[in-house]
Order: C-alpha cells, then sequence, then structure tokens
C-alpha cells in the first residue's frame, strides 16, 4: 500500500479533466502536500456507467487507467466516504455536497478549478 498520503480522485473530476484536457498529474503534484493519486474500483465502475457520451467516457477511462486502482465496498459516495475514514485518506472532488460530509468527519478534501487543486 502507499501509506497514509492517499489522494481518492472522485469520478467528477476524472470527467472534468478528461474533457477540457487538464492534466490531472500535474495538478496534484503542484501541490504542497505529496500525495499518491488512486482511484477506488467504485470509481472505474462509476465511469464505465457515467451518462456522458460514449467518446468522453472512453477519453474518462484512458485517463483513468493511469491511476493505481483499490479494492473497496459500497458504490457512489458512500464509498469514498467509508475507504476515506477507513485510510485517513485525502479526496479530490468538485461534489460540494461529498466535500461536506467528508470534512464534518475530518477527512481533508480538495476541488479542481482551472486545472489546480484547491482546498
Amino acid at each position: 500500500m502507499i501509506g497514509n498520503r492517499i489522494l481518492i480522485v472522485d469520478t467528477n473530476v476524472i470527467v472534468y479533466c478528461a474533457v477540457r484536457k487538464i492534466d490531472l498529474l500535474a495538478a496534484v503534484r503542484a501541490m504542497h502536500e505529496h500525495y499518491q493519486p488512486v482511484l477506488l474500483d467504485c470509481i472505474m465502475e462509476e465511469i464505465r456507467h457515467i451518462g456522458i457520451s460514449e467518446t468522453e467516457r472512453n477519453i474518462a477511462l484512458k485517463l483513468a487507467e493511469r491511476f493505481e486502482n483499490l479494492d473497496s465496498s459500497g458504490f457512489g459516495d458512500d464509498c469514498i466516504i467509508n475507504f476515506a475514514t477507513e485510510k485517513k485518506a485525502a479526496v479530490l472532488s468538485n461534489d460540494l455536497n461529498l466535500r461536506r460530509i467528508l470534512k464534518a468527519a475530518g477527512i481533508r478534501t480538495y476541488s479542481l478549478r482551472q486545472g489546480k487543486m484547491i482546498e
């Protein structure tokens, strides 16, 4: 395992970066914190079935394949919340509701704006 510096990347960030051709790895590396970005298998499953064009889905899947894929349990936000809480992992998501829930649980969250990670 990669230690306690895990950064879970949410589906909406993968799709956002794929569609807008943003270098997600560069955005993560530019942070003062050093994180290992990962995807959970529930996120990969969500990307496979998300309601976007087939072209966008394929681009998102290619981007997602660049990250380590970790086993998880559950679906959607519950999967992310459970994994982040258990592993004390940070989460990169543009979902405001998910970020509020995670912050209330003491989990560090980030969002992606204009190609840059922000807290």
